[in-house]
């Protein structure tokens, strides 16, 4: 079962790991036909898409559930969301062979939105987007799990664009994947800020979509990919 859920605003500083035991113990509650693996302390093998940064918001986080026999994916959904909490909604199920892609093979990128409250420093970092989309380079400090690299992030992004609104901007990009890995909200913001001079400022970040490729190149959410 590919399960579509929300890590809520309330969460967003709840770790993976939590995130996943989160999960699982709702998934015992359930009392939904899940698979557990085999040996001396059996554990259902949970497999999320993409691990979401600390302090970020998802909007549309998946993860993939085995289940031992055919579930209906509108009962499979109604009890799955009965046992976690209200910040943890499940928004759509959709059952899956078992030779289905796994889901961290296919991310290809996401969708980010960044959003603070206008200032004088907020008016000089929504100023600096567009110098930043029309450089080839932006070298800034990207930490890994390798360590601490200074990398040209520009390549990192695809699209990008700033709202403004009576209190503040939305920053709205595409970030496409790369062989090194993929680009947090916190450096392209730490890049801009540096773009603009100013000291770090205050933001949330939310990941709306996760993306995919499709068949002809084009990027899509990764919940509408359909098995090759």
């Amino acid at each position: 079962m590919i399960v579509v859920f929300q890590k809520s605003l309330a969460l967003r500083h709840i770790g993976h790991l939590d995130l996943m035991r989160a999960m699982q113990r709702a998934l015992r509650r359930s009392n939904l036909p899940i698979c557990y693996s085999k040996g001396f302390n059996p554990h259902i093998n949970l497999s999320f898409a993409s691990p979401l940064s600390v302090g970020v918001v998802g909007m549309h986080e998946i993860m993939d559930v085995p289940v031992n026999e055919p579930c209906e994916a509108e009962v499979f959904q109604k009890a799955l969301a009965a046992a976690l909490p209200p910040a943890l909604p499940v928004i759509s199920v959709r059952a899956v062979e078992d030779n289905f892609s796994t889901l961290m093979a296919l991310v290809a990128g996401s969708q980010l939105r960044m959003c603070f409250e206008a200032g004088e420093d907020a008016d000089k970092v929504a100023l600096v987007l567009d110098r930043f989309m029309h450089s080839d380079e932006c070298v800034t400090l990207r930490r890994t799990k390798s360590g601490e690299n200074m990398t040209n992030i520009r390549p990192f992004v695809s699209t990008a664009s700033c709202e403004k609104a009576d209190d503040g901007y939305t920053i709205r990009c595409e970030i496409r994947n790369r062989p090194e890995g993929s680009l947090k909200p916190a450096v392209l913001m730490q890049a801009l800020c540096e773009m603009a001079d100013v000291d770090p400022i205050y933001y949330l970040a939310y990941r709306d979509r996760i993306l995919t490729s499709n068949k002809d190149g084009t990027m899509i959410p990764l919940e509408a990919y359909e098995n090759a």
